[in-house]
């Protein structure tokens, strides 16, 4: 019997490995106060490349996400649901509800499960490094949310 559950258990989460549950991440982002950092991407797009093997690899940037936010890498071109508060469905389906379908776009989720920065488009390691150190800080929290979204 307990070999069976063992299976079971294995085959469940197998089959839902790729999903994302944004709602447990949000509350893993408020116990350790941190953002969470969104990076949506897609296959055979050299801009979503180009920021994956060069910005997200720089050691500056690594640093600071792995200190300061809590990373989510989305493939929106791989299976599996999002969840975020009302939202349930796929990768893509959930980057097109944020309103984009353009790829590599990042998107910054703070403890309290809202959206509060969005950044479409390949940055550099400097633009990126700017972009984490302006949420990191909160200096959203100086400006409109509206200015953003």
């Amino acid at each position: 019997m307990i070999k069976i559950l063992f299976i079971l258990a294995s085959i469940f989460a197998i089959s839902n490995a790729d999903d994302i549950d944004l709602d447990a991440t949000s509350g893993e982002a408020q116990r350790s106060h941190k953002h969470v950092l969104i990076f949506f991407h897609k296959p055979n797009c050299s801009y979503c490349e180009t920021m994956s093997l060069f910005t997200l690899q720089d050691e500056e940037v690594e640093q600071l996400i792995k200190t300061d936010f809590i990373f989510v890498d989305i493939d929106i071109s791989t299976p599996g649901e999002v969840t975020f508060k009302d939202f349930r469905g796929s990768k893509r389906e959930f980057a097109i509800f944020l309103g984009y379908d353009f790829y590599p776009t990042t998107v910054f989720i703070d403890e309290d499960s809202e959206i509060v920065y969005k950044q479409p488009g390949y940055k550099d390691e400097d633009k990126f490094l700017t972009i984490l150190r302006f949420v990191q800080s909160h200096s959203y929290e100086d400006m409109g949310i509206e200015d953003f979204k």
